[in-house]
């Protein structure tokens, strides 16, 4: 299932915007938005995998609310990385867009069903919001495959191993170093630990008060240096 948010000051934009994504064979959940301000709120209170947003929002003395989203959008940091489609008429304020907020795609106004499916086949498809798969050697030399959603953990093992723990079990490697996963596995994990690399999508709860994370039966740490950058992600989770 994807969940995406459209947001126009037109509301009839939105509407039409909502039917054409959700009439689409994937299983796409979409929320509309009339103003800039509704749009944070919904922001922080619900995961987006792509954002729909027109430039022109909310303009005012020739501020563009579009923009301005788009920027709130990439300070919040589980969303450095998702897909923002920008819709403009004035195709001048793409070169904008693309440098402010690092927008994935656009669509040109007037814009037909064709232009949006189109748009929608290559953000959907794109790494940032298709599965993406985790490639190591094992102990004995072998290249290991896994879901990056099927990592509920990392941290180190023996003899500078890394243990990767997964839905379907734990697998050690000697391919990386915890800084070198931290690097890989951005989107969706967070390094909470000198010795923990976690995904986000895993904990069930977290003690704020002793700085411990709940993942099934598992509890990990929180480090003191990690714990206000934590809790910022975790807010919008």
């Amino acid at each position: 299932m994807y969940n995406i948010l459209i947001v126009d000051d037109e509301a009839e934009q939105c509407e039409a915007l909502k039917i054409i994504l959700e009439r689409r064979k994937e299983n796409i959940v979409a929320d509309i938005c009339t103003t800039l301000e509704k749009a944070k709120i919904l922001c922080v209170e619900k995961k987006y995998d792509v954002f729909l947003l027109d430039m022109k929002l909310d303009e005012k003395d020739g501020n563009e609310g579009g923009l301005q989203l788009g920027n709130y959008i990439r300070s919040i940091i589980p969303y450095k990385y998702t897909p923002i489609i920008y819709i403009t008429s004035v195709p001048e304020k793409i070169q904008a867009a693309l440098s402010d907020t690092g927008c994935f795609r656009y669509i040109l106004k007037p814009y037909t069903e064709e232009n949006i499916n189109k748009c929608l086949d290559d953000v959907l498809h794109s790494p940032l919001v298709a599965p993406e798969t985790f490639s190591f050697q094992n102990f004995w030399g072998g290249e290991i495959r896994v879901p990056e959603c099927s990592i509920i953990y990392i941290c180190p093992g023996m003899n500078r191993r890394l243990q990767i723990y997964t839905k379907d079990g734990c697998y050690e490697t000697i391919s990386y170093t915890m800084e070198q996963v931290e690097n890989i596995l951005r989107y969706g994990f967070f390094r909470c630990h000198r010795k923990y690399i976690v995904n986000l999508k895993c904990i069930s709860e977290y003690d704020r008060s002793n700085r411990l994370l709940y993942i099934g039966k598992e509890i990990i740490p929180v480090g003191r240096k990690y714990k206000e950058a934590f809790e910022n992600i975790w807010r919008v989770l």
